[in-house]
């Protein structure tokens, strides 16, 4: 019984982990990748939008449109730290968002949505009014 309740809580607790939190401020390079992520193109829609915690690397993924997509957080992380190992400090990779709603917690952003008809100059305001970039 003890077991069963650490493997459900340590299950848990890695699943929530893979959501970045804290302080993050994203490089230009990031956020112009995030508003290519956010507007979606060709049938394209948004799956998953992980960053490095220096703000310096990312990946996303898209799903088609009319299909399934779940999982490949740990495909997502796992790219992510490898881009940010050769191109960057190394820091370690959090899922940023979620189709098009934030999930990174940095006290004022977590489940803010955008909106893919939103232009570049829209999703830099609101990545700035939540505290993401200077």
């Amino acid at each position: 019984m003890i077991l069963i309740t650490f493997l459900l809580l340590n299950n848990t607790s890695s699943a929530s982990s893979k959501f970045g939190f804290g302080d993050l401020k994203m490089s230009n390079k990031v956020v112009e990748k995030f508003i290519t992520y956010v507007q979606g193109k060709d049938n394209k829609r948004p799956s998953l939008f992980a960053v490095s915690t220096d703000g310096l690397e990312y990946n996303y993924y898209y799903c088609a449109y009319g299909q399934t997509c779940g999982g490949g957080s740990e495909a997502i992380l796992k790219e992510c730290l490898s881009y940010s190992r050769k191109y960057a400090n190394g820091e370690e990779c959090f899922i940023f968002a979620r189709s098009w709603t934030i999930k990174w917690d940095n006290g004022n952003s977590k489940n803010v949505k955008f909106k893919s008809k939103m232009n570049g100059t829209e999703i830099r305001a609101k990545l700035k009014e939540i505290g993401f970039i200077d």
